[in-house]
């Protein structure tokens, strides 16, 4: 329930109005355990509450400004005698206010919006669907920030790998930053893979542009390109959009890949080391489809098909030698 779209508008009526109360008596001790009472009822209270108070937070500068809908707000507070039925009708007219100013600046449709962070751990994929309708898909140990408002749509792949099914609009494009390229839909589905070295991209649907510092590619469906930290387009690593997108249904598909490049690959899923000592081994070639959960499985598989071994050195640390070395 990460994204602001996915909380009631009661919830996050309730949890303005509480943030008033606290603000307005924060030691009064029956208020605070009415408070915890209302946390414990629902866990989307407490996430209301989490974006409230980023809200209200976001709102920290603007208060030495000419901010009419807050003052507004403010002017709610009861008076010091008034009853606890007359305190809770004040309360919710300031939660009104408040929570229609909160939707015109805050929400992904916004003038500001709010960013959201997603990431998922090595081994791990995640679903995302976002407030306009798109869909964004995270591989194993990726990181993104999400920020929408009135005029655009914006996501920073901070690292890993992110699948996107974009609805176009025509109004508020939307945009993946990724290192030193932007990569703008054009009504599509694509894949963005952030490496060491290079931003790799798939384009399963529609068409998408490349833009890199003072140089910019359109990509139609079924093509790949890379663009490296050189500030150069460069071919993509894989040829094929199944084998680019195979993490989807946990798999690993390599064709002619050097066993370095294979390893790495592996790595990314896996809380594990994997050392390769030996240059020359680095060389060979690795084809195959692996299932990205099985560790043992891919590399026993790798070490039947080519003249290696595996050695575990340790929970986390293995070791591939050549066949037959003691």
């Amino acid at each position: 329930m990460s994204d602001i779209e996915s909380i009631s508008p009661s919830a996050r009526d309730q949890a303005i109005a509480w943030l008033l109360r606290l603000r307005d008596a924060p030691a009064d001790a029956q208020s605070r355990r009415a408070f915890a009472a209302w946390l414990a009822v629902d866990p989307a209270h407490q996430t209301a509450y989490r974006q409230v108070q980023a809200q209200w937070d976001w709102m920290e500068p603007l208060k030495q400004q000419n901010f009419q809908a807050r003052d507004a707000a403010l002017l709610y507070r009861p008076p010091p005698h008034a009853s606890s039925r007359r305190k809770w009708l004040i309360y919710g007219a300031a939660a009104t206010v408040l929570l229609g100013v909160g939707f015109a600046i805050f929400s992904p449709q916004g003038w500001y919006g709010l960013p959201h962070s997603y990431n998922t751990a090595k081994g791990q994929r995640q679903v995302v669907a976002l407030s306009d309708g798109s869909e964004l898909e995270l591989n194993t140990d990726t990181e993104v920030r999400v920020h929408f408002n009135h005029g655009q749509r914006q996501v920073e792949l901070i690292r890993g790998e992110a699948f996107f099914k974009v609805i176009h609009d025509n109004e508020r494009p939307f945009s993946v930053q990724a290192g030193n390229l932007r990569v703008r839909d054009i009504g599509t589905a694509f894949d963005v893979y952030k490496q060491a070295d290079r931003v790799s991209v798939a384009v399963q649907e529609g068409v998408v542009e490349m833009a890199g510092q003072g140089e910019s590619r359109e990509l139609k469906a079924g093509q790949q390109l890379a663009y490296g930290d050189d500030e150069r387009f460069v071919p993509a690593t894989t040829n094929d959009i199944a084998t680019a997108t195979a993490w989807r249904q946990g798999k690993l598909i390599f064709n002619g890949r050097r066993l370095a490049e294979v390893l790495a690959e592996i790595g990314r899923y896996h809380e594990v080391q994997i050392r390769l000592p030996d240059p020359k081994l680095a060389e060979l070639r690795v084809n195959g489809s692996f299932r990205t959960e099985q560790l043992d499985g891919m590399l026993n598989a790798v070490a039947t098909l080519l003249p290696i071994s595996v050695k575990r050195i340790g929970e986390r640390e293995i070791v591939l030698e050549a066949a037959g070395k003691r």
